[in-house]
């Protein structure tokens, strides 16, 4: 009982001073205790002695408060050390008010509005886990004055925060959509200016955590986003921002009727209107190549990867376009071309080689003999060696397929009456025109 009767009594010191103390300069009234109760709470602190640290720290907290920003960065980790000591719930309670005073000092005395604000919602929910609503506005004034320079847990925990909201009716799903959609700007923004790949890793994993909460919150499907944000982009289609955040919304969607919603086109359109570049034609590419258009989808594919310079992003784009030539146009040449290209700018992309091994496929035997004919599978699991070994994501896939086609090698008979040895390399003719080596089917 003395110990919540004592930070009580801190909570009403701080109240009764700050004004005053605030005027008083930096170092406060008395100067030179203060400065020695700097020191000494430093010393403590560095050898993380928090108990014996509380008194110097809290004679400085409430009389010199403008004296060192220190003040209120070793305060948070002193007081949460009494917070965790705390048995009894009057006590642990009182530690926590000072807590956030600490957080509400630091802004009043030294700004930083924004990143105080996040730092002091996540104490939020993980003192007080039952003040949800009220973290999570602390959590978006947070984000609201930050934007870009957010720091990544702080935009996790604002979409977990709405997601736990909505599932307890205390929020929209629009509010959901928006929340998400303003989220995964910001993340890529960092993402794509992060030059450290530890951080930038840290980014990636937070942005994937972000769009599973979204996921799992049951308002990612196409026909919400539609219905929410449809009449919205009607009323107002000189709206670029809005059309990009909903083709956005839309381009996550597991199915083709994102892509093939009027919507979506409408957005894509606009956008590429408003400014051509590679996102918006790549869009309208898209919405051409799901509905069928072959002809429009090649056009905008090629306009795309003509003004994209991301390598990676151009890669994926080739990739598309070579499907579009396999699926629609049925040229495996310009097809494998495409993937070529990917493989290009992305030398990991395992799917390329798997396409590449399913165009040879597809394309119909080459040669005249049985050992010819049937080589070709070896030149097929070829391509799915290359993919398992330079992308780990498709080697249950390649695996598969190599067990298939390995399945269609020429047996070693085959190979004795044709003159031909395991371990020979033979070239694969008509449009093809590659070599492999020669391997027998197990017997």
């Amino acid at each position: 009982m003395k110990t919540f009767v004592f930070f009580i009594g801190i909570l009403l010191a701080v109240m009764f001073s700050n004004s005053a103390v605030a005027q008083e300069g930096d170092m406060g009234s008395d100067p030179d205790k203060c400065m020695i109760m700097l020191s000494t709470y430093n010393e403590f602190v560095i050898q993380q002695n928090y108990k014996d640290a509380m008194t110097a720290w809290r004679w400085c907290f409430i009389n010199c408060p403008e004296a060192t920003r220190n003040i209120y960065i070793h305060g948070t980790t002193i007081v949460e050390y009494f917070i965790e000591q705390q048995t009894e719930d009057a006590a642990r309670e009182a530690y926590i008010d000072t807590l956030m005073m600490v957080f509400d000092n630091r802004i009043k005395y030294y700004n930083q509005e924004a990143l105080v604000l996040g730092r002091k919602g996540i104490s939020m929910l993980k003192y007080r886990n039952e003040q949800v609503k009220e973290a999570n506005e602390v959590l978006r004034r947070s984000f609201e004055l930050g934007r870009e320079s957010s720091e990544y847990f702080v935009l996790q925990y604002l979409m977990q925060t709405t997601a736990i909201l909505y599932s307890n009716e205390l929020t929209t799903q629009e509010d959901v959509v928006n929340t998400y959609s303003d989220l995964s700007d910001v993340i890529n923004t960092q993402i794509d200016n992060e030059a450290s790949e530890s951080k930038r890793a840290r980014l990636e994993e937070t942005a994937k955590n972000i769009e599973e909460i979204f996921v799992n919150t049951g308002v990612a499907d196409c026909p919400t986003v539609i219905r929410l944000f449809g009449p919205k982009f009607e009323a107002n289609p000189e709206d670029i921002s809005l059309a990009l955040k909903i083709l956005a919304l839309l381009d996550r969607g597991q199915t083709d009727d994102c892509k093939l919603s009027d919507l979506y086109m409408k957005c894509a359109i606009a956008a590429y209107n408003a400014e051509k570049t590679s996102t918006s034609a790549h869009s309208i590419a898209q919405s051409y190549f799901k509905r069928g258009d072959a002809t429009n989808a090649e056009k905008f594919y090629e306009e795309a990867i003509s003004l994209e310079e991301n390598s990676l992003k151009k890669a994926d784009m080739y990739y598309e376009l070579a499907l579009l030539y396999y699926s629609n146009f049925k040229n495996y040449v310009k097809a494998r071309q495409a993937a070529r290209n990917a493989l290009v700018n992305n030398p990991n992309y395992g799917k390329a080689y798997i396409l590449i091994g399913r165009l040879y496929a597809a394309g119909g035997s080459c040669g005249e003999t049985v050992v010819e004919k049937k080589s070709l599978n070896c030149l097929i699991v070829d391509q799915f060696i290359k993919a398992k070994n330079v992308d780990p994501s498709v080697s249950s896939e390649a695996n598969e397929l190599i067990y298939r086609y390995s399945a269609a090698f020429p047996t070693g008979d085959e190979l004795f009456w044709e003159n031909y040895k395991a371990g020979q390399t033979i070239t694969i003719g008509c449009w093809i025109g590659e070599t492999t080596t020669l391997r027998a089917k197990s017997e």
